[in-house]
């Protein structure tokens, strides 16, 4: 398994990048699955972000702002929905399992730190993933050197790193 990790600043463009990527690598053959999480903007504000499950076209509600003294967020103003992180773990790994070419996660942040989020998916794919198949990572720049130490993989030693232009 190749690995790829896309990093940069909150808000930069780690997403589209991703998306841009995962559509190129479709458009030339290959088969894409895993997740992407894209902002959810209402009236230019930021309300949270969705799961797509890019295999499948499926998009669905993943985390949104919480406010109020009865909202207890699960990562600063963020309330991840249970079911959408069992979905999103869900399609990392059949994409591994069913031997897609391209798998990605995104992103890749402080609730896999605490063993929630992605943190299991990404676990088995660097366990399991195939010669053939690239994993794509999405995480923020201030935790890419961390990635080795919490999830460790001798993939790490040959990772390709991009960034948003």
């Amino acid at each position: 398994m190749d690995l790829t990790v896309i990093n940069g600043e909150r808000g930069c463009g780690k997403t589209t990048l991703l998306r841009e990527y995962v559509d190129a690598a479709a458009r030339a053959g290959r088969t894409v699955g895993g997740i992407a999480s894209p902002v959810v903007y209402e009236n230019g504000r930021r309300l949270g972000y969705d799961l797509l499950d890019l295999r499948r076209g499926v998009c669905r509600a993943l985390a949104r702002i919480v406010s109020g003294p009865e909202a207890v967020p699960t990562i600063g103003p963020f309330r991840f929905e249970e079911a959408a992180l069992a979905e999103g773990n869900a399609a990392i790994v059949a994409a591994v399992r069913d031997g897609l070419d391209v798998v990605a996660i995104d992103e890749v942040g402080p609730l896999e730190w605490e063993g929630k989020g992605w943190a299991a998916a990404l676990t088995h794919v660097l366990r399991s993933g195939e010669a053939g198949q690239e994993l794509i990572i999405v995480v923020r720049t201030s935790l890419c050197d961390q990635l080795p130490d919490r999830f460790p993989s001798p993939l790490w030693r040959t990772a390709k790193r991009l960034s948003p232009a």
